[in-house]
């Protein structure tokens, strides 16, 4: 029988699902640089957990775009032969995996483009992530609830905006709902372990009890949005694409994506793996880093 109301029983998969994050983070054989030193990825993740129809969803369809899904859409959309009403309460569990002090530091030292460490975490700590979202899924089924992790639904997609792309499931947004953080000038997220991190999410039909939001604007943790302070990431940009108005996310696509992947391709010798280096200059070297300012 799926549960689907607010139990003593939900409560406790709730504390279960937080440690087993923890726990799969630290001890996984993935969360490590293998083929450099075997030092970890990540640090100790941070946790968050939203009420799926907590009215932020809805307006992300307007500060976002229509295109974006809700929780309770995610959902409804991906588990087969189920009724929506089977799902009176839909819960989302947010995550941030920090990138470890020894890749952050070797990257602060960089100029143009990711060391091979910060190049390792984007595209093998991904892997991770990846398998952590499959592990809690099969968690939560365990228990006898439904979960779907809403980037891998066939809804998923990414949208060409003006403005540059958006997706239909923004995992910065779900944990800013989560109180995991707010944005800064660069459009990362400044957590209580900085901006240096990964984040993950999975939406179930587990009642939550919400984590509180400690904020009250969408970008109350950068210090230049707040008072003009700082603007160290608009110095630490390789592509030019951070000025005092914002992120021009086209820009930095394109170096990373077009500019720095067919450098890569040219020096193989290099020893970058993925689709492209990546850059992460803005997100170390700045008092965003690891913390909040």
């Amino acid at each position: 029988m799926v549960q689907n109301s607010a139990t003593g029983t939900s409560l406790e998969i709730q504390r279960i699902i937080e440690d087993t994050i923890k726990r799969f983070v630290l001890e996984s054989p993935k969360n490590s640089l293998t083929d450099i030193d075997g030092s970890p990825i990540f640090e100790e993740p941070l946790v968050g957990f939203a009420d799926g129809d907590d009215a932020l969803f809805l307006e992300y369809k307007s500060i976002i775009g229509d295109f974006h899904m809700t929780p309770r859409e995610a959902l409804e959309r991906h588990v087969e032969g189920v009724d929506s009403l089977q799902f009176p309460r839909v819960g989302v569990v947010s995550w941030i995996l920090p990138i470890a002090e020894k890749i952050r530091l070797n990257n602060r030292e960089m100029e143009g483009m990711a060391c091979l460490r910060w190049n390792r975490a984007r595209w093998q700590g991904e892997a991770l992530n990846e398998a952590l979202r499959q592990h809690l899924i099969a968690l939560v089924q365990e228990k006898g609830y439904h979960a779907v992790i809403p980037p891998l639904t066939p809804s998923f997609k990414q949208v060409q905006l003006d403005n540059g792309p958006a997706s239909s499931w923004s995992e910065r947004h779900i944990a800013y709902a989560a109180g995991l953080g707010t944005f800064s000038l660069t459009d990362a997220l400044i957590t209580a372990k900085g901006t240096a991190m990964r984040c993950g999410s999975v939406v179930t039909s587990v009642s939550f009890v919400p984590s509180p939001r400690s904020y009250t604007s969408h970008q109350a943790y950068c210090p230049f949005v707040r008072d003009g302070t700082c603007g160290l990431c608009i110095q630490r940009c390789p592509a030019n694409a951070i000025d005092e108005n914002g992120h021009d996310k086209k820009r930095c696509r394109e170096y990373n994506e077009v500019e720095l992947k067919a450098w890569a391709a040219q020096h193989p010798e290099a020893g970058y793996i993925g689709r492209y280096p990546a850059c992460g200059l803005c997100l170390t070297g700045v008092p965003c880093e690891a913390q909040i300012p």
